[in-house]
């Protein structure tokens, strides 16, 4: 692709505008996926919580003796006077009738543990830590279980810098019993469990217009204002552009002249020599082998032309000679005063 120096400029800029509505875009999204994944990741260390306690539970409950007597029918919602018996401890208090006789078993049975001082926050943190590492989480945790006025962890909380707190669980006939989990885990977790549906899409996006960015900057910095380059079809005389093909030339802001056949022919024994200098005897053998008598008049018209011609794209570079020299060449004129002393 051939473009002006000010073309590459726009092109750049908005590329620059769109590959930065794309990044706000990916980091609003990112944002809710990873909000949302830390919300999923924080209902799972709930759950998993939850099940540690159960499994506790059930392991503290192996061989011990339970019977259950309830005689009486209640409905769901309704209030009974519930008793808890150990070795030499019975509690009785009124409770609200859950009508589950699963789940009021295991109630049962965590107020037995605990008042046969069963239930151990090490233990319990030992098993939720072994669940988390089946889960493929990698966290810290500490327990912390509260039964009356006794508080117990299994560590200090102090110790973690950061952390998640798993809401209390209830647990207990009388659910005086209090399961809390303080879980850290690094920023990095939730990044690791995102659903990431769109954003490799975005990201793609972002770092294919980036790379676009970076082309049009590097074929920018070669358009130099005192080089002549030639691109494909096309000379760059600084910022302005030949077209060999079509026997064009192309300004900076997009200006296009159509050269004619004298002129172009002209210009591009210009570009095609090595020092962009071509003798006088050289162009008129070229362009006019068979006009003897008018090729001095024909060379100075044909040069006059080219001038004008690159007078209206503003071309940085144009036809000079200087008195007694027997060439002219397509030179870099740097001001108007340089232009002013250019001589046929």
């Amino acid at each position: 692709m051939i473009f002006t120096d000010s073309i590459y400029r726009k092109l750049s800029l908005y590329f620059i505008i769109a590959a930065s509505s794309v990044f706000i875009l990916l980091t609003i999204l990112g944002i809710a996926e990873y909000r949302a994944s830390e919300y999923k990741l924080q209902k799972t260390l709930s759950s998993i919580f939850n099940q540690s306690i159960q499994e506790q539970v059930k392991l503290n409950m192996e061989g011990e003796f339970v019977a259950i007597h309830n005689n009486q029918s209640f409905e769901k919602g309704a209030i009974r006077t519930q008793r808890v018996v150990t070795e030499d401890t019975t509690i009785a208090k009124e409770v609200e009738v859950i009508e589950d006789m699963g789940l009021e078993l295991f109630k049962n049975s965590q107020t037995y543990l605990s008042l046969c001082k069963h239930i151990q926050p090490q233990e319990l943190q030992q098993i939720f830590d072994s669940k988390l590492q089946e889960n493929g989480l990698m966290c810290s945790s500490v327990v912390l279980i509260r039964h009356h006025q006794r508080t117990q962890t299994s560590g200090d909380t102090t110790k973690l810098s950061t952390y998640y707190r798993i809401p209390v669980i209830k647990g207990g006939v009388f659910d005086e019993i209090d399961y809390e989990g303080f879980i850290y885990y690094s920023t990095f977790l939730p990044f690791k469990l995102m659903s990431k549906s769109i954003l490799p899409v975005l990201l793609f996006i972002e770092i294919l217009m980036l790379g676009v960015i970076a082309y049009f900057t590097i074929e920018k910095r070669k358009i130099k204002p005192d080089k002549i380059v030639k691109r494909g079809r096309c000379y760059y005389m600084g910022i302005t552009i030949f077209d060999i093909g079509k026997c064009e030339l192309i300004g900076d802001k997009n200006e296009i002249i159509a050269v004619t056949k004298k002129p172009s022919e002209m210009l591009l024994m210009f570009l095609r020599s090595d020092e962009h200098r071509v003798e006088k005897n050289t162009l008129k053998e070229t362009l006019w082998p068979d006009n003897p008598y008018t090729v001095d008049k024909n060379l100075t018209s044909t040069v006059n032309k080219l001038r004008n011609f690159l007078k209206e794209v503003d071309c940085t570079f144009n036809l000079v000679t200087k008195k007694g020299d027997e060439y002219y060449e397509l030179k870099f004129i740097q001001d108007d005063m340089e232009a002013k002393k250019v001589e046929n």
